[in-house]
């Protein structure tokens, strides 16, 4: 191919057109502005204007997470780049690749405190996996290619490139034959190691297998399913790997932690003599204090970083390796072996079958009682819902209820931010992915303290008429906190209670009308006070092919089950 001739604008815009990015997440400003000019005179990439810049970095996040792709936003410089530090943060604390351009001061007066100019790179080094500047324009499309290329490769992350504004006006010859993807080579676990985790496992009587967020990081939930039907033993999933088995599975033991979990999923790991983690990290929020972990069950641990082996928790085994085919050769040294495994092999068992397990031991959720009671409303929700729509989720106590009661079938499919636990995230991530897969549904489930931090940005769905469904659980608090000061500082709540007196609003005992307030945004919406028209209400706002916002309210006594003593338990469960 012959060298074009070019802005680095423009051979930046080409070379995301080349890499089939079709969306653009973001707020321009005047330093930014020859990017957005060559994105709509060069590309057919859709530009997307959001209400504030945090919610792009969310979206580029979230649309990662739905799709397996790079997301991408970008916004100016100052304050639109400092705008994009908690979402550029929350894709680093969960791998997740995501391109963020920001504009920037000319590249001569970078260090003198001009108009809107910020040490960005220096300060979104420590939350991304690299960060750029454009200091010569000649360099855009190897830079690019570069900063794409760490992004995708290895551990995946977000990467900020930072362009001053008279470096993108720089003309360049760009000779696209030079930029060509090398062959990613992953590590894998090697035949020794393979054998090591059979002959561990022929001798465990209740292995369990760890699906953790690397799982679909690798694309990988096939190579999951196929290894535990194989091996036929359980899988337990942590928050970030929710979504990367069906939860109807018969091998399907639950969810592990201290917040994020099901009763039957921690007691599977507590009763376990040999734990596989599988692309997990043994978080904080899985594990609680790892004394759990030092008791006789064994712990192997595969994860593609070598940092994260025996970082929390001591394991018996630690194989760095790319999770996918680490279980796809497992798979196939076990069955070109026909190695015994007593746990699969035990006397009159031919397939495992946790089904009624797990029944015996669900949270209660069928209440009948008013006001409606958060577990009863998820239940509405996910028996209204397709198997495959997507729930993103902001942090909080409505975050925690859906991880223990709201059931996945669909990878890539449930979207919360695992480290870094954001609110308002939710939204933005709802709304990319319906963009991505405008065929499926997308609800933000959330409370009504979540909604506070992204409420802007219901009029970003108005505008572009992304039709996803709000569904705000309203108990007039920032419910988690005031559930821990409750708990641990014997009631004396501060600054937890979001009530006042609204008299212009038909609800004036709960402060903000967030129906009224989306209808003045463009967005419909209705209050719901009873759970029987919780369905009928999901179905107006599928019909309506709109954005649409359900307001929930919920009992405000309402608490969720989480471990009191900071360590994963199994055998303590609210049923009342």
């Amino acid at each position: 191919m012959a060298k074009q001739k070019m802005t680095a604008a423009e051979a930046i815009a080409a070379y995301l057109v080349r890499k089939g990015v079709d969306q653009l997440y973001g707020v321009p400003g005047a330093a930014i502005l020859p990017l957005y000019d060559a994105i709509r005179e060069k590309t057919n990439i859709k530009s997307y204007v959001v209400r504030h810049e945090q919610t792009a970095a969310f979206m580029a996040d979230g649309y990662s997470r739905a799709t397996g792709k790079v997301g991408v936003c970008a916004a100016t410089s100052g304050p639109g780049g400092t705008n994009f530090l908690t979402g550029l943060y929350g894709a680093w604390m969960d791998s997740i690749p995501m391109i963020a351009f920001t504009g920037q001061q000319k590249s001569t007066l970078i260090g003198t405190m001009q108009f809107q100019e910020a040490p960005i790179c220096e300060m979104a080094k420590p939350v991304c996996k690299a960060v750029y500047q454009l200091t010569d324009g000649k360099d855009a499309a190897k830079m690019i290619h570069e900063a794409w290329t760490t992004a995708t490769t290895g551990r995946k992350g977000p990467v900020l490139i930072d362009l001053p504004i008279n470096t993108q006006k720089v003309e360049l010859e760009v000779d696209w034959d030079k930029f060509v993807d090398e062959p990613e080579v992953l590590p894998s676990a090697s035949k020794e190691e393979l054998y090591e985790v059979l002959n561990l496992l022929k001798d465990a009587k209740k292995p369990v297998l760890i699906s953790g967020g690397g799982v679909n990081l690798a694309n990988a939930t096939e190579e999951l399913k196929e290894l535990a039907e194989t091996l036929q033993i359980p899988v337990v999933t942590t928050g970030m790997g929710m979504d990367t088995f069906p939860n109807d599975h018969p091998l399907f033991a639950g969810r592990m932690g201290t917040m994020l979990d099901t009763p039957y999923g921690n007691m599977t790991i507590l009763n376990s003599d040999l734990i596989i983690n599988l692309g997990g990290r043994f978080a904080d929020r899985s594990t609680g204090t790892v004394d759990i972990f030092k008791r006789d069950a064994k712990i192997i641990h595969i994860n593609l970083d070598p940092k994260e082996l025996g970082k929390t928790v001591q394991t018996e085994l630690g194989i760095v390796s790319d999770v996918k085919s680490f279980m796809a050769g497992l798979s196939e040294v076990y069955k070109s072996l026909d190695v015994g495994i007593a746990a699969a092999v035990e006397p009159g068992i031919k397939k495992l079958d946790l089904s009624e397990e797990r029944k015996k031991y669900a949270r209660k959720q069928d209440y009948d009682t008013l006001p409606i009671r958060p577990e009863r409303a998820l239940k509405e929700l996910r028996e209204f819902l397709d198997r495959d729509a997507f729930a993103s989720h902001d942090c909080g106590i409505s975050q925690i209820w859906s991880c223990q009661l709201f059931e996945t079938y669909v990878p890539r499919s449930y979207l919360l931010t695992g480290g870094a636990g954001t609110m308002g995230w939710g939204l933005g991530a709802a709304m990319a992915a319906k963009l991505a897969f405008p065929e499926r549904q997308s609800v933000n489930i959330l409370g009504d303290g979540s909604l506070g931090m992204s409420l802007q940005d219901l009029a970003t769905a108005a505008k572009h008429e992304i039709p996803v469904i709000v569904f705000v659980m309203n108990n007039s608090l920032l419910g988690l906190i005031r559930q821990q000061q409750n708990w641990f500082y014997d009631e004396r709540d501060i600054s937890t209670d979001l009530i006042y007196k609204n008299e212009l609003c038909d609800n004036e005992e709960r402060g903000i009308d967030f129906v009224k307030t989306a209808a003045g945004m463009g967005v419909r919406g209705e209050l719901v006070t009873h759970y029987d028209d919780i369905k009928p209400a999901l179905q107006r706002a599928v019909d309506s092919g709109k954005p649409y916002l359900i307001e929930v309210v919920v009992d405000p006594t309402a608490v969720c089950g989480f471990s009191n003593n900071g360590s994963l338990t199994g055998f303590e469960y609210s049923n009342k």
